[in-house]
């Protein structure tokens, strides 16, 4: 019936889809350890200028505090190791 060829088609497609078993990870070089480490750079740099112009333009005490927490939890949130 078009009911059970509908059943059978979803639960096909369904199998089909699953995801497959996740291969090990593979030791990044020194290159691309330091290119990731740019682009976080790059990443946390953007934001910062982002969050102080936002604080420039603050007009409250209570803006200013919020802009400050979320520069200090962007800060905590980028972690640089040397």
């Amino acid at each position: 019936s078009l009911e059970e060829l509908a059943v059978t088609f979803i639960s096909e497609t369904i199998e089909s889809i699953k995801p497959a078993v996740p291969k090990p990870a593979v030791p990044l070089n020194t290159r691309q350890k330091m290119f990731q480490k740019q682009l976080k750079l790059e990443q946390y740099i953007t934001r910062s200028k982002e969050l102080i112009a936002e604080l420039s333009l603050a007009q409250s005490k209570e803006e200013k505090e919020n802009i400050m927490c979320a520069v200090r939890e962007w800060s905590r949130y980028v972690k640089f190791e040397y």
